[in-house]
């Protein structure tokens, strides 16, 4: 085969496996098939795989950071709720990105309590002391995780959404 040929194919080969458009063992199966046994492993999946570490380990940073910035600082309450805001996104953002990989329940926890730390900041800024709006942001939330945990198969998420809510209930007995 024409050397010329051969590299473009190659390539082509490449970029359905990094673009994930076949099966990465097909494209390996092609790829040593096209180079006769002489394609050597690239170093771009080492690289994604150490991006991606690198980013799950933002995204749990920001669980600690929005409690920082709730009770630690003496930021204004818009800038918390846009720092907030900001953290949920990029936890969207990642739960997006990873929907079909294991990675996925790491930005998914952290975005479902920063949600739930915000709701609660907002009810207890604009309903100083009202603790039937804080049951109703409680119930809302648990309420939003079982509903999410059922939809995607996420049992964790079922489960603590109906704790949570079983706790309120108590409560109001208790």
């Amino acid at each position: 085969m024409n050397e010329k040929r051969r590299e473009i194919i190659v390539r082509e080969i490449e970029y359905w496996k990094r673009s994930r458009l076949l099966p990465e063992h097909y494209c390996d199966y092609l790829l040593a098939l096209y180079t006769e046994g002489e394609v050597t492993p690239s170093v771009a999946p080492r690289r994604k795989r150490w991006a991606t570490v690198f980013v799950m380990f933002l995204v749990c940073l920001l669980l600690p950071a929005g409690v920082l910035v709730i009770y630690f600082t003496e930021l204004s309450f818009v800038l918390q709720m846009l720092l907030l805001a900001f953290f949920v996104g990029i936890c969207l953002i990642g739960i997006w990105r990873w929907r079909r990989e294991a990675v996925v329940h790491l930005p998914l926890i952290s975005g479902a309590f920063l949600l739930f730390l915000a709701m609660v900041r907002m009810s207890d800024y604009y309903f100083p002391g009202s603790k039937m709006v804080l049951s109703l942001v409680v119930f809302l939330n648990c309420f939003l995780w079982v509903i999410v945990g059922i939809r995607f198969r996420f049992l964790y998420l079922t489960i603590s959404g109906a704790i949570g809510l079983m706790l309120l209930l108590a409560s109001f007995f208790f």
